[in-house]
């Protein structure tokens, strides 16, 4: 057994840290776009007023949507990114909009009816909630909120269904290929096929579809994107910064080795079978791009998918759970809490010259 060092370590707890950080990042971006877009709705807001000769400075109104937006956007995104995209994110979007909805009109009256209002305070005497809710103002507000927050739902939404890289399909950034160094991680359930008869092939189904959902943060938190579902396969890729950086594409397997162990239980009792992940990395050069004109999808060609494929393929003749390529290994450089151990130099279909290969053991954390 060898040790790789290197002082860039970061034990569970870190990895705790890292995605409350990327969901504080999220929240604030959240927050930020709220801001834009209610500035664009003051100018909306000062136009209709100067044309009905209300007083009223763009400056002033500019200010008081900023403010307004901003702790909207940190306490409904924070709200949204935090508690209820997790619990919401198995509904149809249909149906998380329309809860959303049913939320958003409880809070606005519930503020309407025990809030004091700065621009309008509420006379001496009894006070009608009921009047101030079903005026064309309430309506108003209460669209442009809703709204506001349905899009955004959207938006977290099909960042989800393109990964991290959803951005780039916006961007057209791989209109026309490009070359980049990627590192691939190709994961394979064991024993599938067994699997499949003896539980059927609707239950496999759901078994799979459940199997992901509870691997998807792990892949996300860790800036990787997921290429690919195959079956029971699943191809993740990360750039070469982001998957090196603190170890992410390492961490990623370990994250979701230590996961599926934690719910060995219930996939035990609900399908009899406790799934375990083989998985393969390498890293090296590919050309990415875009293809298709109807579905658009994103496509990596070059000689390290294959082989990552095929690594990942070698991990029953050794007996292990995962095998990490030498040139992947170099540039990593894992830190001495990493146990790893050198499986030798393999013979890969395709592959004219042999290549070594590394299995990790864990981290000295885990013991």
């Amino acid at each position: 057994m060898r040790s790789r060092a290197t002082a860039n370590f970061a034990p569970v707890s870190t990895q705790v840290l890292s995605r409350t950080r990327l969901r504080l990042h999220r929240a604030l971006r959240i927050a930020i776009s709220w801001v834009i877009v209610g500035s664009i709705a003051a100018l909306f807001e000062h136009n209709v007023m100067v044309q009905h000769g209300l007083l009223g400075t763009l400056q002033e109104r500019i200010q008081e949507r900023i403010l307004i937006s901003l702790f909207a956007g940190l306490l409904g995104g924070g709200l949204y990114i935090f508690v209820l995209r997790d619990r919401w994110r198995r509904y149809s979007y249909a149906k998380a909009v329309s809860i959303m909805a049913i939320l958003m009109a409880v809070v606005m009256t519930s503020v309407i009816a025990f809030v004091p209002r700065l621009s309008h305070p509420i006379p001496e005497g009894s006070h009608e909630v009921a009047s101030d809710i079903l005026t064309l103002s309430f309506l108003g507000h209460y669209l442009y909120w809703t709204l506001l927050m349905a899009g955004t739902m959207l938006m977290v939404r099909l960042n989800d269904q393109y990964g991290s890289g959803g951005i780039n399909y916006l961007t057209g950034r791989y209109h026309r290929p490009k070359q980049e160094m990627r590192i691939f991680m190709f994961l394979d359930m064991r024993s599938s096929t067994a699997v499949a008869e003896r539980i059927g092939h609707v239950e496999y189904f759901k078994l799979l579809n459940e199997l992901y959902a509870d691997i998807t943060d792990s892949i996300v938190y860790s800036r990787g994107e997921i290429y690919q579902y195959v079956g029971d396969e699943v191809s993740v890729s990360w750039s070469l910064r982001n998957g090196v950086g603190r170890q992410r594409c390492i961490r990623c397997f370990l994250d979701i080795r230590r996961k599926l162990k934690r719910r060995a239980t219930h996939y035990e009792s609900r399908y009899g079978h406790a799934p375990l992940f083989k998985a393969g990395f390498h890293y090296g050069p590919v050309t990415v791009g875009e293809v298709g004109l109807v579905k658009k999808e994103r496509i990596y060609t070059g000689d390290v998918v294959n082989t990552a494929a095929h690594i990942q393929g070698q991990c029953n003749a050794h007996g292990v759970d995962n095998l990490i390529s030498q040139e992947l290994m170099d540039v990593l450089r894992l830190p001495n809490a990493y146990q790893v151990r050198g499986i030798g130099s393999t013979d890969l279909k395709g592959k004219t010259n042999a290549i070594k290969l590394w299995t990790l053991l864990g981290t000295s954390d885990e013991e």
